[in-house]
This record gives structure tokens, sequence and C-alpha cells, in this order.
């Protein structure tokens, strides 16, 4: 049940963001809706995020500092946890995600707090990012992808931080991917929250509308080693589908592998 006037939590991620975190945090704190707590995880930067992270001072931000050597080589591996360790410390009803090389449009959490509070038993909403090409100082916008004739079994899917979830959704579903949190090392957040939601959650909306900038950073996970479908690129895709054949079991439901799963293998075997 979704009160009139809910808390919200922002779960940013950082790590060696330094030329874009400012902008992605005060992206939150200017918000149209108020009623928000900001919490960031900084995973052992060695850039000058620390600084940056200092100087802003606002009751609405708690910070939490992992001075640790980093948990994993893995920098998937590595924002799941800082948004399992961040949600521990979060309050709110609805928990919105942001990477902090992105950063939200001013009237992004009232809105989809409006989604929540109209949709009593609504879990799980995304909306369609915004691409940013700092190289270019250029912002494009897409149309959402629509798959007619399914080659593998899971669906197009959005950046992290176009993703919202209930509190209580959230909580069961990283209960239930927790099998995969020191593994799939090349899957990253989005692709294992939004597979599960697919599979195994009736409401959700993947909405057309536009509230996010996710920006194209050549240092970040997305583009760094995944390009031209070399290698690594059919790795990852093979721990998808190695992810979504075990999700299923742990669900004990039946999963039907299409001719991509043993294409992919052959593919990789061969390179």
């Amino acid at each position: 049940m979704v009160q009139k006037n809910i808390l919200v939590s922002i779960l940013i991620n950082n790590y060696n963001n330094q030329k874009f975190l400012k902008k992605s945090i005060l992206s939150c704190l200017n918000q149209t809706y108020k009623n928000l707590e900001i919490i960031i995880f900084d995973d052992n930067s060695t850039d000058n995020s620390l600084k940056i992270l200092k100087k802003i001072k606002n009751s609405k931000l708690k910070k939490i500092f992992s001075f640790k050597k980093k948990q994993t080589p893995s920098i998937s591996l590595n924002q799941f946890n800082a948004i399992k360790k961040s949600f521990l410390k979060s309050r709110g009803e609805i928990i919105f995600l942001l990477d902090s090389d992105d950063y939200f449009l001013k009237n992004k959490v009232k809105f989809i707090v409006d989604l929540f509070k109209q949709e009593k038993n609504l879990n799980f909403v995304q909306d369609n990012p915004i691409y940013f090409y700092p190289s270019k100082n250029l912002q494009i916008k897409k149309k959402p992808r629509k798959k007619y004739f399914p080659m593998h079994t899971w669906p197009y899917i959005n950046p992290t931080s176009t993703m919202v979830f209930k509190r209580n959704f959230l909580k069961k579903l990283l209960k239930d991917i927790s099998f995969s949190d020191k593994s799939f090392e090349r899957i990253s957040f989005d692709a294992r929250a939004f597979i599960y939601v697919y599979f195994f959650e009736k409401n959700y909306l993947c909405l057309n509308k536009s509230l996010t900038v996710y920006t194209q950073n050549i240092h970040g996970y997305t583009i760094k080693g995944y390009e031209k479908r070399n290698f690594n690129w059919w790795e990852r895709r093979f721990e998808q589908h190695t992810y979504v054949k075990n999700l299923f079991k742990k669900k004990k439901k039946f999963h039907f592998k299409f001719i991509d799963y043993y294409l992919t293998n052959l593919i990789r075997i061969l390179l």
C-alpha cells in the first residue's frame, strides 16, 4: 500500500565518476518531489569523488564510504554489492536506482510516485532513457525496442538508472537473485533485475516517457570491453543464458531454451 506522502529513497552507486558525480547528485536534490533521501555508496574511489562528496552538504544526503579493497575485479558485482548495502540503509517505500554518471530530469520522482499512487498493485517501473554522448555533447531519444520474434529468453533491458521499485518487491527480488551475488561477473544489475521482473512479476510498467539521462561513458561497464561482438560479448551473453536457467531452477519453473542458447555456446567455444 502506497501512502499519500511517501518517502522516496534514491540509491546512487559511485566509483571514479568525478566528472559526472556532482550533476548526478544535484539532479536528485533539485527534484520537484521533496520527501526523499539520497544514499550514495562510494566504492573506494581513487579520483576526486571523495572531495566532491565532502563538499556537498545537505540533510537529505547520506554517504556510505567503502575504504576496503574493492570487493571483486568485476564492475557488475561491485555495483550489485553497492545496491544491496545502500538498500539496507534506506527507509523509503519507493526505491530509485541511479548510477553516478547518469542523472534524472527534475520531475522524474514526482511523475513516478504519482504512478505508484494511481496503481496500488504496481511493483516496478522503468522509463525510456535519453542517451547522452559527452564527447559530442549530444542527447538522443530512441524508441523503445520491441521483440516480435524472440530468439532468446530475455527482454530488451534498459539501464539501472531507469529502474524504480516498491520497497517490499526490491527486498524480495534481492533475496531471490542472491544466488548470483558472487557469480556471473559480466552481468550488470539491470539485466539481473529486469530478467526477474519480466518472467516473475506481472505488476510492472515500461514507459515510453524519457525521464533519465543515460551517459555513454567510455569508461563505463556497458561500453568498455564489450564492443563488436568480441569474445567478452559472447561470454557475457552465455552468462545471461546461464543466469536465466539458474533463476528458473530456483523458482522451480520450467525453462525453455531457444536456439540462441545453443548458438551462443557454440560460438563462444569456437572463439
